[in-house]
């Protein structure tokens, strides 16, 4: 079967060798990958446990996406985008016919490093979704408190509440802390 790149109409996909056992199919002309559903597990089966996240290294790959719609290869269905997160700043686009994977130009490369290869299926779900929009509300609340704050004083407050949640007496500290003058009757 001929399938189609998601990316480029003219371009046919290619088989290659993605990772040590797991086949994918290369678009030559956007350097993006597609990996099928059972290709995906059959190698996930094969490769073992889940390596832990990396989250000490920095990966910069901004989202390029095209803003048109990307048709699944396989079945003929629309790609819908998600997010990836943890760190990661693009999309993998995802079909919910056959439950293939299009991985643009250096995306499979970016997950490798931040070893969240051998979690792409958990990147489709709500529970992995949810902990993504979580985490961008953190930023932007903590972008909101720097700014209302001043970011050394926020940084004090931060360390301040984190050992305040140590605290075996912390509603006592608090109701010290929101009293006029703690020490007037």
């Amino acid at each position: 079967m001929k399938m189609i790149s998601p990316v480029d109409s003219k371009s046919l996909l290619a088989p290659v060798v993605l990772a040590d056992g797991l086949r994918a199919y290369a678009c030559k002309s956007s350097g993006g990958h597609w990996i099928s559903h059972e290709d995906y597990m059959s190698w996930l089966e094969a490769h073992g446990e889940t390596l832990p996240e990396k989250t000490d290294c920095e990966v910069d790959l901004d989202s390029n996406d095209p803003k048109h719609a990307k048709i699944c290869p396989e079945c003929g269905r629309i790609l819908i985008k998600y997010k990836v997160g943890h760190g990661l700043r693009f999309f993998l686009d995802h079909c919910p016919g056959c439950g293939g994977v299009w991985l643009d130009n250096n995306e499979w490369e970016a997950l490798l490093e931040k070893n969240l290869h051998d979690e792409i299926h958990k990147i489709f779900s709500s529970h992995w979704q949810s902990g993504v929009r979580e985490n961008e509300m953190r930023k932007k609340f903590g972008q909101v408190y720097a700014t209302r704050f001043g970011e050394d004083a926020y940084e004090k407050v931060k360390a301040f509440r984190d050992w305040l949640d140590t605290q075996d007496t912390r509603p006592e500290i608090l109701a010290y802390l929101q009293a006029g003058d703690p020490y007037k009757l």
